[in-house]
């Protein structure tokens, strides 16, 4: 689709949801940007709201009610700066490194469960369990729940029937609020308690601020090694190039954010005053759609767009956002996928994709990209360490 559209002039283009997304209701209206030029004026455009309140006017739809939505990612400033201002401090560049070698135990652990075997599932055997250890590890979750935690984070993101997410959504709502409840007054020094302990912060705003943080941190960095991986996988010369040479893995996790964009569309905008984008009038009230993964392959910011080049210069993609909407853990996230990619590199050697690209089943989620399965091998050799 986005490349019908760029051949067609990349201009904003009206698109109806078929299925729906989240609190949107299918049947919606709204237009889709794809080019990078029109996304980065969206993002820094103040006519492009994030409100909650406001947009389920237009949505018609009362989604609202849900605990898990009042967060920073549904708010404007001053709201957004005041939800996101107690969280700054745990995830700036500095902090994500300070949990490196963390991070890095974490993805050797995982793959010790693996080691030994002859292939193993590179999503749910390594990425899901890495990340999700991860961010459960910054927020406080007790390492008993987060297999639970997990599953309701894939409900909720998912294509599942409107009764299924509203259950685990309901469900991580109760359990966010009885740890944060605990951890007040505890001492403890992860970003629950941080919350917990805040006095600008409701409890209300807290548990939507955790759920926010969740899923963002897990989804996303899993999605991301499983295509980064599938997009080496398509030049064996760039695979074996990196495997070669670990110190070419920032790089190539940049090109991958940018190549593989793990957050396809972006959450919802909508305008609150008549827009003109790329020469098209959007009128107010008109929900507004960002093509995160079009505009990073928009030939007309970056040569040779579809190719995944190791050596392009990073940094200019826009996996992460922009504006004061930016994604605040953009700095753990490329940590997490650096020491992922070391880790497998180191881990195994020979590593090479099993499942052929037509049984790969893309995740039914037209915000996030990411494969369900994807079998890998050989697996990591035993634990000498």
């Amino acid at each position: 689709m986005y490349a019908a559209i760029r051949k067609a002039g990349n201009r904003p283009v009206e698109v109806v949801l078929e299925t729906g997304m989240a609190y949107l209701p299918p049947g919606l209206r709204a237009w889709l940007l794809t080019s990078y030029d029109d996304i980065e004026f969206a993002l820094g455009d103040p006519r492009f709201r994030k409100e909650l309140d406001k947009a389920m006017a237009v949505f018609g739809h009362a989604g609202q009610d849900s605990v898990l939505y009042d967060n920073m990612a549904n708010n404007d400033p001053p709201e957004h700066t005041r939800l996101r201002k107690p969280l700054n401090g745990a995830f700036t560049a500095r902090a994500a490194t300070a949990r490196r070698e963390d991070v890095r135990a974490v993805a050797h652990r995982v793959l010790d469960r693996v080691a030994g075997k002859p292939e193993f599932d590179l999503v749910e055997d390594f990425a899901l369990p890495f990340s999700i250890e991860v961010i459960c590890g910054l927020l406080g979750v007790p390492v008993a729940d987060r297999h639970t935690f997990s599953s309701w984070a894939q409900t909720i993101t998912s294509a599942a029937s409107r009764d299924a997410i509203q259950r685990d959504a309901g469900l991580m709502a109760s359990y966010l609020r009885d740890l944060m409840a605990a951890k007040r007054n505890s001492g403890d020094e992860d970003v629950l308690a941080l919350l917990a302990g805040h006095p600008g912060v409701t409890e209300r705003e807290a548990v939507s601020q955790a759920y926010a943080l969740l899923v963002a941190g897990y989804e996303t960095t899993a999605n991301l090694l499983a295509a980064g991986l599938l997009a080496l996988d398509a030049d064996p010369a760039v695979h074996a190039r990196l495997w070669a040479d670990p110190a070419l893995v920032p790089g190539a996790v940049q090109e991958m954010l940018r190549h593989q964009s793990p957050f396809n569309l972006s959450l919802y905008r909508y305008v609150s005053e008549d827009v003109e984008v790329g020469g098209t009038r959007i009128p107010a009230g008109s929900i507004v759609f960002l093509a995160f993964a079009a505009a990073n392959r928009d030939d007309e910011r970056f040569a040779a767009p579809d190719a995944f080049d190791l050596d392009r210069p990073g940094g200019d993609h826009i996996a992460f956002g922009g504006g004061v909407h930016n994604c605040i853990g953009k700095h753990l996230a490329r940590v997490e996928a650096e020491v992922a990619f070391e880790a497998l590199i180191e881990r195994c050697p020979a590593l090479e994709i099993r499942t052929s690209r037509a049984d790969l089943e893309w995740k039914p989620s037209p915000t996030f990209r990411g494969v369900r399965h994807l079998l890998v091998g050989p697996g990591p050799a035993e634990v000498t360490r």
